[in-house]
Formats: C-alpha cells, sequence, structure tokens
C-alpha cells in the first residue's frame, strides 16, 4: 500500500459557486392583450366621444350619461396609473395630474400670499394717509407758532413732525416687506412646480 506524499502541500477545496437570488414577477393581467388600465382610458374616450356625439345629435339623456360614465371610468383610470406608473400610458396621466396639483397649489399659494399682502398694504396705505392729514395740521401748526415766536410750541411741535416723518418711513419699510416676502413665497413655490429633468445612473458617469 502506497502512502500519499505528505510533503506536497494540501490545495483547499474550491469554494462552491454562488449562487444568483431568484427573481420574481409578477404577471400582469391582461385583457384581449390590453391591460385592464388601458382598456379603461380607451373605453373613458369612447364613452366620452359617444356622450358629445349624443348631445351634439340631440340625445339628451344618453349623451349625460356617456359622459358621466366616461367622467367616472377617466377617474379610475387615473387612480391606478397614479399608483402604478409602469406602462407609458401610464406615466403620461400620472404626470398630468402631478403637475396641475402642483399648478393648482402653486395658484393657491400664490393667491394667499399676495392676498395678505394686499391687505397689509391696504392697512399701511390708510396709515400713511391718517399721518399725512395728520402732518398737514402740524404744518399749520408750527406757523402759528413762528408767527407768535413760541419757542417751546415751536420745540414740540418740531419733535412731533420727526416722529410722523419717522412713522412714514417705517410704513414705507413695512409696504417694502410685505411686497418682498409675497414674492419670495411666490418663487419658492413656483420652483417647487418647475419641471425636474430625471437622469438615468449612467448618465451620471457620462
Amino acid at each position: 500500500m502506497t502512502e500519499p506524499d505528505r510533503t506536497q502541500p494540501l490545495e483547499p477545496p474550491s469554494p462552491p459557486a454562488a449562487e444568483s437570488p431568484a427573481t420574481y414577477r409578477a404577471a400582469e393581467r391582461t385583457v384581449f392583450g390590453v391591460t385592464p388600465t388601458t382598456a379603461v382610458a380607451v373605453l373613458s374616450l369612447i364613452a366620452l366621444a359617444s356622450g358629445v356625439a349624443f348631445l351634439f345629435s340631440g340625445g339628451l339623456l344618453a349623451g349625460v350619461l356617456l359622459l358621466l360614465g366616461g367622467l367616472f371610468l377617466a377617474a379610475l383610470f387615473l387612480e391606478q396609473a397614479l399608483h402604478r406608473r409602469e406602462s407609458v400610458v401610464d406615466r403620461a396621466a400620472a404626470g398630468a395630474v402631478d403637475r396641475s396639483r402642483a399648478l393648482a397649489g402653486f395658484a393657491g399659494a400664490a393667491t394667499r400670499a399676495w392676498s395678505g399682502a394686499g391687505r397689509e398694504l391696504t392697512r399701511l396705505r390708510l396709515e400713511r394717509r391718517r399721518l399725512a392729514g395728520e402732518r398737514s395740521r402740524l404744518l399749520v401748526q408750527l406757523g402759528t407758532a413762528a408767527y407768535a415766536e413760541d419757542d417751546a410750541e415751536l420745540a414740540a411741535l418740531r419733535a412731533r413732525m420727526r416722529e410722523l416723518d419717522r412713522r412714514v418711513e417705517e410704513c414705507e419699510t413695512d409696504r417694502r416687506s410685505a411686497v418682498d416676502r409675497a414674492r419670495r413665497r411666490t418663487s419658492r413655490e413656483r420652483l417647487a412646480v418647475a419641471s425636474t429633468q430625471i437622469r438615468e445612473p449612467g448618465d451620471a458617469q457620462s
């Protein structure tokens, strides 16, 4: 019996080949080769077009019913498209809904910003008008005190005049601040609805 040569190093066994993870893909239902959401979109368009045609041809009841059915199917399609976003039609419809929501949010935020600024500007305008009237009365009193050479009254009226000028300047500063705040808020909302460019992972390396 021949003994093994112990002077030769033993080679370690090679590790087993790594197994790739299993991948799964959910089977998508189709109706006559068309995905359900696409079928709903097609039926919605057909119902809406038929409803308009019936309305123009005098079929009021049928036209209204078809329009209502088309709107219901369109709402159903959009609700599914917002969740799926798989096909080109889904992504296009979901993108349109997202843009519409963003524009509606921008319009609401801009309206609130400028309506608030408008109320503030109205208040400041009334305050400036009141201060201008009081300043006009002080000018008359200043002339009377100067004619009477009443130095004490002149000093008091001049101090009051300087106070009115300071408050008028504050109103002007507040007016500019209100307009700037409304513009900044509108600009932020406009940036939020600006379209974002989608880049694939490989595009960043090129």
